[in-house]
């Protein structure tokens, strides 16, 4: 890992603190903390964690016999909790020593998926068999006699995940604020948000998040995005007043712009004395589509973290203006932008269009469009009654039960439709940005 284990922070503790609180939560009696000598200090513990001291030179033997050695004689059974497995829960801790407590076996050990981890419990007696000559290490002792064995069951992955390497670091910070759904049941419970409590997110989670939105798809490997994120209140009023003077912009504690980035693509080819095909519409789309596919993943990420997020289309409202506030070299654009913050609102998930009108097999079934569409008008109709009823409207405002999603469609796209004639130089604005488009 590259640094002291016992001190690296997960959440609001630190490791060893994880691991003394979960022993404490779990009935351990008395909490023998081994620690080498010339070892940072470490946080304040709980009372019934004692330090015990040992060299630093040794083996992991060496330092549970220096526990053992410490211990009050009377304790009838031993946990061995090592470190790494510091998301290890409470209630696996006391199942591995109610096993040895209740059972003639003498050993006890979680099994996740039919692997064994950690933490271990044992009889004294046998913990004291460490101490015998020719004894190298307590995987010898577990493996000295299966039948003295019992495997506790446990849903608890981190029985087997060692902090060992920085990805492993990550993924324990990711869990300890992650929703606990699965990824399918995380994409059903999307909903977007527009007001946010003040709270920062916490230090390092962006970029964990950005780092796991980015191992998304991307076409040909050329990962044509970058993400500005925008916490400064001033910068995000000014790009709140270009994103349609959005409310929640500048509440959310961070704004992301998500753009489609060919910069770096045009410094490569400029290294290998080429020039990048700017005009060329696939080459637009690539990194478009790129883009679009890192900013769901970043999305989804979020939410299941816990935070609430809201896409931003309105940043392609002054495309040349929002790209100048942000610095943005030749060949890059906000395709959208993101807020991402700890959400305070609560809306009510709207409905999607039927299976039917979006799953088609083996070919296109036109067929289906017109009873698609009835499904679609049916549950835009139901969520504006149940938002009136259950939350008094839409962001304070009464919804109207009566459009259906067709109208607001015709709205949206037909001929009066204010998205186009808005957006009517969004080509030409692109173009400036170096984007040839032909």
């Amino acid at each position: 890992m590259g640094a002291d284990k016992a001190l690296l922070v997960l959440g609001d503790r630190t490791a060893i603190e994880h691991v003394v609180g979960q022993c404490l939560q779990a009935g351990v009696d008395e909490l023998l903390v081994v620690r080498a000598a010339r070892a940072a200090p470490l946080p304040p513990l709980p009372e019934a964690a004692r330090v015990v001291t040992v060299s630093g030179d040794g083996e992991m033997k060496d330092s549970l016999c220096a526990a053992l050695a410490a211990a009050d004689p009377s304790a009838g059974t031993v946990v061995v909790f090592p470190v790494d497995h510091a998301l290890v829960a409470a209630e696996t801790v006391a199942a591995v020593a109610a096993a040895v407590q209740r059972d003639p076996a003498a050993i006890a050990l979680p099994l996740y998926r039919g692997k064994p981890g950690h933490p271990l419990a044992l009889r004294r007696q046998v913990a004291e068999e460490l101490q015998a000559p020719g004894v190298t290490s307590l995987r010898e002792i577990v493996r000295r006699d299966p039948a003295r064995v019992r495997a506790v069951p446990s849903a608890n992955p981190w029985v087997l995940a060692d902090l060992d390497r920085p990805e492993d670091l990550r993924a324990a910070r990711a869990a300890l604020t992650a929703e606990g759904w699965c990824v399918v049941e995380q994409m059903h419970r999307h909903r977007s948000r527009r007001a946010y409590a003040p709270a920062p997110l916490l230090p390092g989670q962006l970029e964990r998040l950005v780092d796991a939105a980015r191992r998304a798809s991307t076409s040909s490997f050329i990962q044509a995005y970058s993400v500005i994120a925008v916490a400064d209140a001033a910068r995000k009023q000014q790009v709140a007043s270009l994103c349609a003077d959005q409310q929640h912009i500048r509440q959310a504690p961070v704004f992301l712009a998500i753009c489609a980035d060919l910069h770096k693509i045009a410094s490569a080819c400029q290294r290998h004395g080429a020039v990048v095909q700017t005009q060329s519409f696939e080459l637009f789309l690539q990194a478009t589509v790129d883009a679009a596919l890192l900013g769901q993943n970043l999305q989804l990420a979020a939410e299941s973290e816990g935070l609430g997020a809201c896409m931003i289309g309105a940043a392609r409202n002054h495309p040349l203006e929002l790209a100048r506030l942000l610095l943005l070299p030749q060949y890059a654009y906000v395709l959208f932008g993101m807020t991402i913050g700890h959400a305070t609102d609560d809306p009510l998930q709207r409905g999607r269009m039927p299976l039917d009108g979006v799953l088609h097999h083996e070919t296109y079934d036109q067929g289906r469009i017109d009873a698609a569409l009835a499904g679609a008008d049916d549950e835009m109709r139901a969520w504006a009654r149940r938002t009136n009823a259950e939350r008094g409207g839409n962001r304070g405002r009464p919804v109207n039960e009566t459009r259906a999603w067709t109208d607001r469609m015709a709205q949206l796209w037909g001929e009066q439709s204010a998205y186009v004639r808005d957006r009517a130089r969004f080509c030409a604005e692109l173009r400036e940005l170096g984007f040839g488009l032909q």
